[in-house]
């Protein structure tokens, strides 16, 4: 069974641009991977999905069989589970200013 698993995912930013269009991976548990591609062909957008820090516009992500988009407990403690590195650390940042990186967490959870 897959520990982490994408079913038909897509990802539109509010600007209209599609970054991800009916993805679909699974992945078992302790696997290791790296995602590989051209610029602007979503691998940053796929992995913020992976980790639940964007929800998708259309189909699901699941850890251990549960939806991330789900709110409860369970959810959090399975985002928890899904760590990420990127490539250079200078972009670790996910926003241009520091206090729009501060307000992102706040943000994406409705505060």
């Amino acid at each position: 069974m897959a520990y982490l698993e994408l079913k038909n995912v897509s990802y539109v930013y509010p600007n209209g641009y599609t970054a991800v269009e009916d993805v679909s991976m699974a992945f078992k548990e302790g696997e290791a991977v790296a995602i590989i591609g051209q610029n602007g062909a979503g691998k940053t957008t796929t992995v913020k999905l992976m980790n639940g820090l964007l929800r998708p516009s259309q189909g699901r992500v699941l850890v251990d069989g549960y939806d991330l988009a789900d709110k409860s407990k369970e959810v959090r403690e399975r985002r928890k589970q899904v760590g990420l590195v990127f490539q250079y650390p200078e972009y670790q940042l996910f926003e241009e200013t520091i206090a729009k990186d501060i307000a992102f967490g706040p943000k994406n959870q409705g505060l």
